[in-house]
């Protein structure tokens, strides 16, 4: 129930609940563009990517709302006006699966589409990437920006899913707690009151699924496998030295296609200007040792020493180290080997 009190008048009244059909509110011009302007309607923070979503591949179906969670984890948005009917949830299922597949960047050019055709005005790849970094948690290792301007993070591979709906009958919520309970997954229902009063629609949201119980044990289960999964993979540099791609006392060199344009120094890889030689060590500053100084950095760190005395560069401004540094074994860069690992002969 809710009322609306009248502090002057000494006098309360009942606020009418009504259906969003008896209101006459529809579902993708009115419900979704609320969601749109105010996810918080959601009951959490979301950073919205795009709506009526449809490149997947082999199909032309759509979906509601594609966020982005500050965990970096794609959020697939189900919004139904009344009831939710008994394939909402598979629907929203089906489409996880799809956006499974997106990269970091494939979701910023979706933001970056769908933001400028509603603003109707220029979005670069450079504010997209701020944005993102604005908006997701701090990571452990600070965030870098790629040359053309996208934000570098980590997105998660497994998209949760959020059902929000008038009503929901037990054809929906019996399935999704035997999914949260017994495999994890990332279902939320949130039920959307709507009332009526002095000629305004009041909304209310509220989350019926997972209850408190449960999601604190799912937030302790998910805690658990975060821990684990980051032990096995570990950071970039953990992950190359186990896969073999590095090993201490390795020679490393700068790549060339990132060497700046118009500088007095010639590109030479046999010059230890150019060169590094890995530690073996994990730190956060002792990953590699500048055969030009003698000093240890992470790649990241020597990376913005050398830049900084070619060319002045700012040591503040990000980027990504692994992506200036070629293993010569296999002639690609670190970043190359970190993503597709290569366990050496």
């Amino acid at each position: 129930m809710m009322f609306s009190v009248d502090r002057e008048a000494g006098r309360l009244d009942d606020v009418i609940e009504r259906s969003f059909h008896d209101l006459d509110v529809l579902e993708r011009y009115d419900l979704q563009e609320w969601v749109i302007e105010k996810p918080r309607i959601l009951g959490e923070e979301l950073l919205i990517v795009t709506s009526e979503f449809q490149n997947f591949v082999h199909t032309r179906e759509r979906l509601d709302v594609l966020a982005l969670d500050p965990a970096g984890k794609l959020v697939v948005v189900e919004l139904k006006r009344d009831k939710a009917d008994e394939t909402t949830d598979l629907q929203a299922i089906k489409y996880a699966s799809y956006c499974a597949t997106l990269t970091a960047q494939d979701v910023q050019e979706e933001y970056r589409k769908f933001h400028r055709k509603r603003t109707d005005s220029p979005m670069p790849p450079e504010d997209v990437g701020d944005r993102f970094i604005s908006f997701l948690d701090e990571p452990d290792e600070p965030f870098t920006i790629d040359e053309e301007g996208w934000a570098e993070f980590e997105l998660d591979d497994r998209p949760r899913i959020l059902l929000a709906a008038g009503e929901f009958g037990r054809e929906i919520t019996a399935p999704v707690i035997w999914l949260t309970r017994e495999f994890g997954m990332e279902i939320t229902c949130i039920r959307v009151d709507a009332y009526e009063h002095q000629d305004r629609v009041l909304l209310n949201s509220r989350q019926i699924i997972p209850t408190p119980e449960v999601e604190e044990y799912l937030t302790r289960r998910q805690e658990k496998e975060r821990r684990q999964s980051e032990t096995r993979r570990g950071r970039t540099i953990n992950a190359l030295l186990d896969s073999g791609a590095l090993e201490s006392g390795q020679q490393v060199v700068y790549n060339p296609d990132q060497v700046p344009k118009s500088i007095d120094r010639e590109y030479d890889p046999l010059n230890e200007f150019w060169q590094a030689e890995v530690t073996g060590n994990t730190g956060q500053s002792n990953n590699v040792r500048w055969l030009h100084n003698g000093k240890t950095y992470s790649f990241t760190g020597l990376t913005k020493e050398l830049l900084n005395e070619l060319i002045d560069r700012d040591r503040g401004l990000a980027l990504n180290g692994y992506n200036y540094w070629i293993q010569p074994d296999y002639d690609r860069t670190l970043a190359d080997l970190r993503d597709e690992p290569v366990r050496a002969e």
